[in-house]
């Protein structure tokens, strides 16, 4: 080839320093052989397949309801039963109120974070107290500027890792209406963190 297309090549090609990056501190929960077996036997019963293993074809945010990423993790750490059965909820990401970022649990395993998306989607848990209005909570992380920093260059990291579009990202409380949501037990989510305006707010700056 000419050096013409030589040119053309180094142009067009994205160089691997231009790519996403974000700073991510690896503080992996307890995920044992008894809480995997836990988390195959849920998978099997909401979603008819025995597995740990998730396929990501979504991004789902919430907020932790607690003032520390520390509290949170300790929650996530204890698989405490949740609506009567076994494993405990987790989240993937945890992103704490200075903007540390957080993977308590390596992206290939499932996790209990969202009732009818858990085999198909990474969950991130976003410090933060919710009080009565979920919605000022969810404008409180966008008004923090490391914060919402870190949550954007995780959301693209990870969009551009599993190759997602931009609406893939949802909050949990837009899961129930999600058409990839399926529970074969009818479980609902009751949560109301992270609605459509908020979300709406986080895509647009990605």
């Amino acid at each position: 080839r000419g050096l013409g297309d030589v040119y053309k090549r180094q142009v067009l090609t994205r160089p691997p320093d231009a790519r996403p990056t974000v700073q991510i501190r690896t503080a992996l929960i307890p995920y044992d052989d008894q809480r995997r077996a836990q988390m195959a036997d849920y998978a099997l019963r909401h979603y008819g397949v025995r597995s740990t293993v998730v396929h990501p074809e979504r991004i789902v945010l919430h907020l932790t309801d607690s003032d520390t990423g520390d509290a949170a993790i300790a929650h996530f750490t204890a698989n405490e039963p949740q609506l009567g059965e076994l494993p405990g909820v987790c989240a993937h990401y945890l992103i704490d109120q200075d903007g540390t970022v957080r993977q308590l649990v390596p992206d290939t395993l499932m996790c209990r974070h969202v009732i009818g998306l858990n085999d198909r989607a990474l969950g991130i848990e976003v410090v933060q107290r919710i009080g009565d209005d979920p919605r000022a909570a969810a404008e409180q992380v966008l008004a923090r500027p490391a914060q919402v920093r870190s949550l954007l260059e995780l959301l693209t990291v990870l969009l551009d890792r599993y190759q997602l579009p931009v609406n893939a990202v949802i909050g949990h409380a837009m899961a129930n209406d999600d058409p990839a949501f399926v529970d074969l037990l009818g479980w609902r989510n009751d949560h109301t963190d992270w609605g459509p305006i908020e979300v709406g707010q986080v895509r647009s700056r990605l």
